[in-house]
């Protein structure tokens, strides 16, 4: 039986401003007072985040308890370790501003030059006032790309002029995008800005990077301009990236006190591998939160561009969404291996006594499998209370499989043995 609403409160409280605000695949931005409220419940010690995202549940546990965030995507990943494991704070923007300038600058320059006439080409892709005449300047802008990027070796700090030029970005953004990181990187090695500023900064790019994008705010697939779109389409080209990053910076903010986040851990796993090897150590969490995919969504699509950004290795892409090779894929978002993914998470959550909370909506792909979670929990643990029911809206990223919003019922559910 569903557990009164009994904190409700939580709901209109106002929420602390998110540390990263990105926006990332699944519902817990909107449950996550719920969540933090159903781990009051729990035992002492440490909750370990087991598909953390963008760490908002953390940070509305944070810092009543020690947090452990685990992703097994890179750029959420670090999200993780600069909000609950880093000893500086983000850099501030005119600091920032100052001390990568001229490295940025440099960077862009010897970009532009080689790019100097497609530069042009899309300065006047804003003028073109008919879709007939912005198609004619676009093709134009795609021959010279080519011509100029098959001679153009794919190192030196090249990676997204080469790559996502004249797709999810412009050309002046691609190139700004590997003067930003160039500039990162050369102040860094020079020493004038810690490991932790150094994750901050590129940090920011990604959340800027996500502002001036040509999509629908991820990076599944770029959007093509039609009669109705190629003037927003021109309009999103001139987004100015520098600018986006500097104002980004000044929206970053760790979470809790430096001696608070010396005793965090973040981990970069798939989350049923790093369960397996905790269970062999000597510290282990208390508590659990589970909130795994769920639908048939590889998440890994969503945000390849993001991964790429943190490890600059210029991977062979390959799609229509650009994407890296060798992405991850979860079994909880193949119906033929969710149920028994959901019966490991359980099961090695009781081998770490641990308790486990598990937020999962009423359209997960489990129940096309055939199976139920509150099931699957009984399973494994003695108690097992469905604590919260609350309606919800799923965006369905882009409308893709019909409707932009699902309406659902999302469950949060406690287990304790």
């Amino acid at each position: 039986m569903i557990a009164p609403l009994r904190c409700w409160y939580r709901r209109f409280w106002k929420l602390r401003q998110m540390a990263v605000n990105i926006t990332y695949m699944g519902t817990k931005r909107d449950l996550a007072a719920l969540v933090a409220e159903v781990a009051c419940q729990t035992q002492t010690g440490v909750l370990l985040d087991a598909f953390a995202g963008m760490c908002t549940v953390g940070e509305q546990v944070a810092p009543s308890r020690q947090i452990w965030s685990n992703d097994v995507q890179v750029f959420a990943a670090e999200v993780a370790r600069a909000l609950f494991t880093s000893v500086d704070d983000p850099p501030d923007a005119i600091w920032t501003a100052d001390l990568h300038f001229d490295e940025f600058e440099r960077h862009r320059r010897r970009l532009a030059d080689k790019y100097d006439e497609p530069l042009g080409t899309e300065v006047h892709l804003g003028s073109a006032d008919t879709f007939t005449a912005f198609t004619k300047r676009r093709n134009l802008l795609k021959h010279q790309l080519s011509c100029i990027t098959k001679k153009f070796r794919r190192r030196n700090r090249n990676l997204f002029t080469t790559t996502y030029s004249d797709s999810y970005f412009g050309l002046r953004q691609a190139i700004d995008a590997d003067a930003i990181v160039g500039a990162i990187a050369e102040i860094y090695e020079a020493g004038k800005t810690s490991l932790d500023q150094k994750r901050w900064c590129l940090l920011a790019l990604g959340r800027a990077l996500l502002k001036v994008a040509n999509s629908t705010g991820h990076f599944a697939q770029f959007l093509t301009p039609n009669r109705s779109s190629f003037r927003r389409f021109c309009s999103q080209r001139k987004r100015d990236l520098w600018a986006e990053w500097l104002f980004s910076i000044g929206e970053l903010s760790a979470v809790g006190t430096m001696d608070w986040r010396k005793q965090n851990k973040a981990f970069n796993e798939d989350s049923l591998a790093l369960l397996r090897r905790l269970a062999e150590s000597k510290e282990r969490p208390s508590v659990i939160y589970a909130d795994p995919p769920y639908t048939d969504d590889q998440y890994s699509r969503y945000y390849h561009i993001l991964d790429t950004l943190m490890l600059y290795d210029y991977p062979e892409v390959t799609g229509a969404g650009l994407y890296r090779p060798a992405r991850f894929s979860t079994p909880f978002s193949l119906k033929t291996k969710v149920t028994q993914a959901f019966d490991d998470l359980i099961k090695s959550g009781r081998e770490l006594d641990a308790d486990l909370i598990l937020s999962y909506p009423s359209n997960g792909l489990i129940h096309e499998a055939g199976a139920k979670p509150e099931t699957i929990l009984k399973r494994h643990y003695g108690k097992v209370e469905c604590c919260f029911a609350v309606p919800h809206n799923h965006s369905t990223f882009g409308a893709s499989k019909g409707s932009a919003q699902a309406n659902v019922t999302e469950f949060i559910y406690l287990a304790k043995s």
